[in-house]
């Protein structure tokens, strides 16, 4: 059997504007895992705080609505974007089989906006 790969966006390119919250989901059910990459870029002023890439997990059956920590959705990646002006900070994230739902949330920056993404490939056989 060949693997077959399929790239999803998760987060389009967008400003996550102070203090604001940006998260998107993908269904990865069936799929035999995946591969995530994560980027924050800071303005030409660096946030006062910032800015926290987040991948989160859930086990239900069907895909819930995108929200933060708690009842349906499990954090299991961090990482954080700094306050230095311009910095750009990407970083992996790799699943496998056992993963049913994915989402992928930017939050924690204030003062300024910082620019977010989310680009995922996931295989099957």
């Amino acid at each position: 059997m060949a693997l077959t790969k399929a790239k999803s966006t998760v987060v389009a390119s967008a400003s996550n504007a102070a203090a604001a919250t940006t998260r998107q989901t993908l269904t990865v059910e069936g799929k035999f895992g995946g591969f995530l990459t994560m980027k924050i870029t800071n303005g030409g002023t660096g946030p006062t705080l910032q800015c926290e890439g987040r991948v989160l997990i859930s086990h239900e059956d069907t895909l819930p609505s995108a929200a933060s920590a708690g009842v349906d959705w499990k954090t299991v990646y961090r990482f954080g974007g700094g306050v230095l002006l311009n910095a750009i900070t990407e970083m992996p994230f790799e699943w496998g089989p056992g993963v049913r739902h994915i989402e992928v949330e930017f939050h924690g920056n204030t003062g300024q906006a910082v620019t977010v993404e989310a680009i995922a490939t996931t295989f099957e056989v």
